[in-house]
């Protein structure tokens, strides 16, 4: 039986995915990655707008431009948010500050755009989760979840 880590579910509007990401978040440890993939408008970076909320996090954007934004709530519970869409190669990803992210001790780091990276060297100490956004039609999203 799969678990919602390892499953596919269909969206049907932003309330179905805002429930989505309230039923996932409990299942993730104090070090996570959510390696987000999907085309452009397919929901990635609304679903870390609504991560964020739930996690009290307020005025998130999408980081296309500085490729790295960091976000704490009032408890001090950190979110990296990481947009790789302009990434050009591994010397842009390195003058992100990137692979220094994984000297914390908690995060929960989200990578929109994860396809472009080798998923091969991130650490084996981390959850590490691939989400797979699906553009079904304007309001439909199949996500597809996958602990890697």
């Amino acid at each position: 039986m799969p678990t919602i880590l390892n499953s596919q579910h269909i969206v049907k509007n932003l309330q179905e995915l805002k429930s989505f990401w309230q039923e996932f978040l409990p299942h993730l440890n104090d070090r996570c990655i959510l390696l987000m993939s999907g085309d452009v408008g397919a929901g990635k970076t609304t679903s870390v707008q609504m991560i964020a909320g739930e996690l009290g996090m307020r005025d998130v954007q999408s980081p296309s431009f500085a490729i790295h934004l960091r976000y704490e709530n009032a408890e001090g519970k950190a979110m990296d948010h990481l947009d790789l869409y302009r990434l050009k190669d591994d010397d842009d990803l390195e003058s992100s500050g990137f692979w220094d992210l994984f000297a914390q001790k908690n995060s929960l780091i989200i990578i929109e755009w994860a396809n472009r990276l080798d998923f091969d060297y991130l650490p084996l100490n981390w959850q590490r989760i691939e989400v797979r956004f699906e553009k079904l039609s304007d309001t439909e999203r199949k996500i597809t979840t996958r602990l890697i």
